[in-house]
């Protein structure tokens, strides 16, 4: 198995081990490892569907950043 190693400074050392004896894992090493290789899952956001009132059409609602009508203006100047 390959090894990695990398300096750290006294201080750093110390919060690394606190980290780990608070994560409450076996070793040093393994809490490293949890750490480095563990994927962040993102939590997916519920889509919001409701019906336009004034066209009936169902759109999404779902909360986000708000589009201006200069940010929709500026991406369609290159449509055709």
């Amino acid at each position: 198995m390959p090894t990695i190693t990398f300096k750290v400074s006294a201080e750093e050392a110390r919060k690394i081990r606190a980290r780990a004896r608070a994560a409450k894992s076996p070793n040093v090493s393994a809490y490293l490892r949890k750490v480095a290789l563990e994927e962040k899952h993102s939590v997916k956001q519920r889509r919001v569907l409701v019906k336009d009132p004034l066209t009936g059409i169902m759109v999404d609602a779902t909360p986000g950043p708000m589009v201006t009508d200069k940010e929709v203006k500026s991406a369609l100047t290159d449509f055709p």
